[in-house]
């Protein structure tokens, strides 16, 4: 706060200068200051824009009608917070008006209210969103609401909340598909927006967000494209994702919404930010359209998509001290076996998990484990390279294991499948 208002007093002492200077004329200032007086800009009126303001402008009179605000409403259990008081303490409360019907203490239902965007994606009508924007009112591992939880959508410029059903969903790479109940529903001028191959995508390319921050209906932000393959892991499944980084302005109730290039093309969806302190400070993350794209047969077949599994929990042997390494003898790439779940592919392969830890660096590290060195025939370097591979991998695909334990190689075949939660 002080610092704000040394900002706004040397504001207003510059302002009282320049009135002053306006006033009596610049006859007494020095040459250098009447040089660097500012020069008239001429004001753009009418239909004399910039060619790249007009284009900001093309694209979100086109497309804003086809994003939508995703409203989300789950009703909690009734809840009477007089319940554990002692009868005394209910018959003083019982003066200040009736708490339900004859007098007894009840509360109205709680409500979980969440908010998001999301976009027309196809000619059927269907909408893109983030799974987290709708997965408070899904049941666990489903595309079912709860039995009191609603999801509805409103178009720009519409008051009628319309009711949707969630598809198809992707936890591990935070998609969501919805459909509108009645598809006729849908306003003629939400139309499907086109997606780009976000592969093309430079660093310094316009980009437009439009979404609902903070229930803003249809509020529009531009910037650039900061970074492409920004690899961070999905806030909902740390599943790692390329994503694609920009500085235009995204806050709560932007996720699900589309990120578009200058040519209208959405580039990425709107799923996350870098925030310090809790607020926006310029690092918006929006899943490629390349990865939406691949996901969308899996989400329009519908149904809720779970990625498979392995099994295990690893450690990347580059990241081990080298005197850890150096004494026990374990390569310098691969990646440590730690722990193996029950019932997994690891498992029904005998894969087998670190027994002991020895310290290095003041750490504790896994060891005693498989190591894995190759995955199909092909060298493995780290943990992230392995999860990359099986991530790219479906339910029921195989895959083959190069092991080494104790200085010795065997090879495994095992299918990957999905974990029971």
């Amino acid at each position: 706060m002080l610092r704000g208002r040394k900002v706004l007093g040397i504001s207003i002492l510059l302002g009282v200068v320049v009135a002053a200077g306006a006033g009596f004329g610049l006859a007494g200032l020095d040459p250098l200051v009447k040089a660097s007086a500012a020069r008239d800009i001429t004001g753009v009126v009418g239909e004399e824009r910039l060619a790249y303001e007009q284009n900001t402008i093309d694209i979100v009179e086109q497309y804003s009608p086809s994003v939508v605000a995703i409203n989300v409403t789950v009703k909690g259990q009734r809840v009477n917070p007089f319940e554990n008081l002692p009868p005394e303490l209910r018959q003083f409360f019982r003066q200040f008006g009736p708490f339900g019907p004859d007098m007894r203490f009840s509360e109205p239902q709680q409500m979980i209210r969440a908010a998001g965007s999301g976009f027309v994606v196809n000619e059927q009508g269907q909408i893109v969103t983030n799974y987290h924007v709708v997965a408070e009112a899904l049941q666990s591992g489903s595309t079912n609401l709860k039995p009191s939880a609603t999801i509805t959508v409103t178009f720009m410029g519409k008051e009628d909340d319309l009711p949707v059903k969630v598809v198809g969903a992707d936890q591990s790479y935070d998609l969501a598909l919805l459909q509108l109940e009645q598809p006729e529903d849908r306003p003629a001028n939400a139309i499907p927006i086109p997606l780009a191959d976000s592969d093309k995508v430079k660093v310094g390319e316009k980009t437009i967000a439009i979404g609902n921050p903070f229930r803003l209906n249809s509020t529009v932000t531009m910037g650039i494209v900061s970074a492409v393959n920004r690899r961070e892991a999905a806030a909902v499944s740390g599943v790692p994702i390329d994503f694609i980084q920009t500085d235009a302005a995204i806050n709560p109730g932007n996720s699900g919404g589309p990120l578009l290039n200058s040519r209208g093309q959405v580039i990425g969806v709107n799923d996350q930010i870098l925030a310090p302190h809790g607020t926006f400070v310029g690092i918006g993350l929006a899943i490629p359209s390349n990865l939406l794209k691949a996901r969308m047969d899996e989400l329009r077949h519908g149904g809720f998509v779970k990625k498979a599994r392995l099994g295990i929990q690893i450690m990347s042997l580059a990241d081990y001290p080298e005197k850890v390494r150096s004494f026990l003898k374990l390569p310098n790439q691969g990646v440590m076996v730690v722990a193996v779940a029950a019932d997994s592919p690891a498992a029904k392969a005998e894969l087998q998990s670190a027994q002991y830890a020895v310290t290095g660096d003041g750490q504790q590290w896994p060891v005693g484990g498989d190591i894995i060195i190759e995955v199909n025939g092909k060298p493995i370097a780290d943990a992230e390279q392995l999860q990359e591979l099986v991530y790219s991998k479906d339910a029921g695909d195989t895959i083959e294991l190069t092991l080494l334990h104790d200085n010795e190689k065997r090879t495994v075949r095992l299918e990957l499948a999905v974990l029971k939660q």
